[in-house]
């Protein structure tokens, strides 16, 4: 190896410590790039040529080449913003967005909803996600745009009604009644009554009382009424404080437990334009989320009491918050109390993380050494969680990165040494033959 060579090698160490040195600036000037992925020069030696030497087959360098610049996709730190379209990926996964120039992921969440309902970039590029079946309020299975298409919930009438309550087995005892329930006298022909709000189809809201009045030991009869207000049914008698929808009876077992229900469904006559003959089921039965246990008894206590009333109608309502699940699935609050799932963001992930394309931006697109994209929803397989009101800062360790700064800064140094002395020996070579 001449120094000719010593001069070439050198050239290429220069080069490759540029390299470095090019890549470290661009990591320390995107340290605080939301969602950027610091980069890494990877070196590898050049073989110059193979001799045949006296001692043996042998091979001389030619210095040193850049092999490869990497992309490092470990986790970055979290940083609080408060904004509920703000996104951070945990784990696995790139958010999928939908452009003008197609399809790129990114790791950067900073989302809005523009004037059309649509989830956008900065850079006007769609969020993409799965819709919202209607009826089931499951996810679909179409990718598409996350849009809210309305800010607006309808109204949706009541189709069930669940009770769970105690009612005094010594009610006849302690306070005798004549005869049955009586419209007219309410209050005074029952022994427990308590009201549920029932919504007919315009989502108005009728105050519905249920009046219970036990009849003998473990037998009781209720009554469902409505003020006469509310409902297109006339009184039994002109004056009647409260028109009947519907009546049954409860039958218990010695030990309290409730063995026999008649009468349901209730069906409401309301007035004001609703949908006539509303059918609602009455289920004196447990309820699911109160807990084991929470069943209609008749137990001997100071009173009757309810532990839990539930219906499924609700009256219209707008649109009032959003927020956004680990699962991704974006969640509206309306100003009627109810909350409704809109849409669930997807998440990508690739066989291949490293072998993604950058395109800038913190976008990047799918390649041959990336392969394919598998989509689906936060939390499950592989996929990461996501965190709302985050973003993800860079990944860039500012220490470790003038740490390799310093080493690359030495070795082009020495390079640059090497360049010199070579020089210096050319030249004296070249006085020998003055």
């Amino acid at each position: 190896m001449g120094l000719s060579n010593a001069l070439f090698a050198s050239v290429t160490g220069l080069d490759t410590s540029s390299t470095a040195i090019s890549v470290i600036g661009d990591n320390i000037a995107n340290s605080n790039t939301p969602g950027f992925k610091e980069r890494r020069a990877v070196f590898a030696d050049a073989l110059g040529q193979s001799l045949n030497l006296i001692g043996g087959f042998s091979q001389t360098g030619a210095g040193a080449k850049v092999a490869s610049i990497t992309q490092v996709f470990s986790q970055g730190t979290f940083e609080t913003t408060g904004r509920s379209t703000d996104l951070a990926i945990e784990g696995n996964g790139f958010f999928v967005l939908d452009g003008p120039t197609g399809r790129a992921f990114t790791r950067v969440g900073a989302f809005n909803f523009n004037d059309e309902g649509l989830l956008m970039t900065p850079l006007q590029e769609r969020v993409q996600g799965f819709g919202i079946d209607s009826t089931t309020l499951q996810p679909t299975g179409g990718l598409g745009d996350i849009q809210l298409v309305t800010s607006q919930l309808d109204p949706q009438d009541t189709s069930r009604m669940e009770l769970s309550l105690n009612l005094n087995s010594n009610s006849l005892t302690e306070e005798p009644l004549v005869g049955p329930f009586d419209p007219s006298d309410p209050s005074q022909s029952s022994h427990f009554q308590s009201v549920v709000t029932v919504f007919d189809s315009l989502g108005n809201g009728h105050p519905a009382t249920i009046y219970f009045t036990q009849t003998g030991p473990g037998a009781w009869d209720w009554n469902m009424a409505l003020p006469p207000a509310d409902t297109s049914t006339p009184p039994a008698t002109a004056g009647d404080p409260v028109v009947v929808q519907g009546s049954g009876t409860l039958g218990f077992d010695s030990d309290g437990v409730l063995q026999a229900v008649t009468g349901t469904p209730v069906t409401f006559e309301f007035s004001g334009g609703a949908t006539s003959s509303q059918a609602v089921d009455l289920d004196f039965g447990g309820l699911a989320g109160v807990g084991s246990g929470d069943f209609t008894t008749q137990y001997a206590d100071r009173s009757s009491t309810i532990n839990a009333a539930r219906q499924d109608g609700f009256a219209s309502g707008s649109l009032q918050s959003l927020s956004i699940g680990i699962d991704g699935l974006v969640v509206g609050r309306f100003s009627n109390g109810e909350s409704r799932p809109l849409a669930q963001l997807a998440l990508a992930i690739f066989p291949n993380t490293e072998g993604l394309a950058a395109t800038g931006n913190n976008n990047f697109i799918e390649s041959r050494q990336s392969g394919q994209p598998l989509v689906g929803a936060a939390q499950s397989g592989r996929f990461g969680a996501i965190r709302s009101e985050s973003l993800e800062q860079s990944n860039v360790d500012l220490s470790a990165q003038f740490i390799r700064l310093i080493i690359n800064q030495r070795a082009f140094q020495a390079n640059s040494r090497t360049v010199s002395v070579a020089n210096e020996l050319l030249a004296n070579v070249v006085q020998l033959g003055q």
